[in-house]
């Protein structure tokens, strides 16, 4: 939202999206998240909670998987924070969100050990900070990945949360994800294949039928109305990747598949996931 001044005009507002860079406003932003996250840990032990453990996991972690530093040299607590500090502040813009995405990695192992969820929380507050300074990422699940809608990114985290129960759908979606989020490697080839196969596994979940294709002309036969257009629609995507040519057969270079392309895909083919998955289960297919 605008503030006064820029609605106002005499201060410009944000137009930029932030790809390749984080300007100074934009870091001091993330980095107050993690100081509210040591403020977290700080007064959980003053309570006496068993937080230290993650705490210094979650320092240990930056220290030597992200610093690169001898394990037996680690500073007290303190120090260390001073150090990712300086890492968020004036860092790389790519080694600051590399900082971010592993503190979340390491909050969320320690959510699944005890039940709780405070990677989600964390992520979250991320995520408003990357819309409100148009930072082109944002957090799927504990990944960044170059989404830089927040609506985007909330149908690709329902689609992973709709597929729980159906193994293969979710991990296509899982590797598209890791797969258009590597910011050293990206294959956005193989990451529009994973998008496209996730469709796919849920097809033959409804219909038994082993392609998207074949699944597709299937839906209606199985108990599942679809309409004519929309099924049209994505048998012409399927063909695309499926043809001789087709990103499945991987005939086509992977300079000709951009991010764009990769990202258009999964974001649409996580919404047509959850579009037939909620289908699926009022038909009781599912």
């Amino acid at each position: 939202m605008p503030t006064f001044a820029e609605r106002m005009g005499l201060r410009a507002s944000r137009t930029l999206v932030q790809s390749e860079s984080l300007d100074d406003e934009t870091r001091t932003a993330l980095w107050n998240v993690l100081v509210i996250l040591q403020e977290v840990f700080e007064e959980q032990l003053r309570g006496y909670h068993d937080s230290g453990p993650t705490h210094d996991e979650l320092l240990t972690s930056m220290w030597v998987n992200h610093f690169k530093r001898p394990r037996d040299e680690q500073p007290r607590r303190a120090a260390t924070w001073t150090l990712v500090k300086k890492e968020i502040l004036e860092g790389e813009w790519f080694d600051a969100l590399d900082v971010l995405e592993r503190a979340s990695k390491v909050l969320a192992q320690a959510d699944k050990e005890r039940g709780e969820d405070s990677s989600g929380a964390f992520t979250n507050a991320l995520n408003d900070r990357f819309e409100k300074y148009l930072v082109g990422f944002r957090f799927i699940g504990n990944e960044i990945t170059p989404v830089d809608s927040t609506a985007e990114a909330e149908s690709v985290d329902a689609a992973l949360t709709d597929t729980v129960s159906i193994a293969g759908a979710r991990h296509s979606l899982e590797r598209a994800v890791e797969l258009l989020a590597d910011r050293q490697s990206p294959d956005y080839a193989n990451s529009v294949k994973e998008s496209i196969s996730a469709v796919e596994a849920i097809t033959k979940k409804i219909t038994g039928e082993g392609t998207l294709g074949a699944g597709l002309k299937k839906l209606q036969s199985a108990g599942l109305d679809i309409h004519p257009a929309l099924k049209e629609g994505w048998l012409k995507i399927y063909g695309w990747t499926s043809d001789e040519d087709g990103v499945r057969h991987g005939a086509i270079d992977a300079a000709s598949v951009d991010q764009t392309m990769a990202k258009y895909m999964l974001v649409s083919c996580s919404a047509f996931v959850s579009y037939l998955i909620d289908e699926g289960r009022k038909s009781g297919l599912i």
